[in-house]
């Protein structure tokens, strides 16, 4: 996953004097703006049904409903309620 870094400052340019060739914004500008959120975007977990890969880490997870794990489960601290079949727990 890639976050978006800001490579232009484009605000600066508007306190340049007119006919500063740096006021002007070019489209190489514009290319590398985009292309940074393209990447940041395309690397990023959708919110719906996200697949993840690696290890994923949550902090203080609440799951309502069921939760459904495949290859076995590895609990490290508390386990309150519930029951874990075929884990390591």
């Amino acid at each position: 996953m890639a976050n978006y870094t800001k490579t232009t400052n484009f605000t600066a340019k508007d306190s340049l004097s007119s006919g500063d060739s740096n006021k002007i914004i070019r489209g190489s500008e514009f290319d590398t703006e985009f292309n940074n959120l393209v990447t940041a975007v395309g690397t990023k977990a959708d919110l719906a049904s996200p697949a993840l890969t690696g290890t994923a880490t949550a902090v203080n997870l609440t799951v309502s409903g069921a939760l459904t794990a495949s290859g076995g489960i590895t609990l490290t601290g508390t386990l309150t309620g519930g029951t874990i079949d075929g884990g390591t727990y």
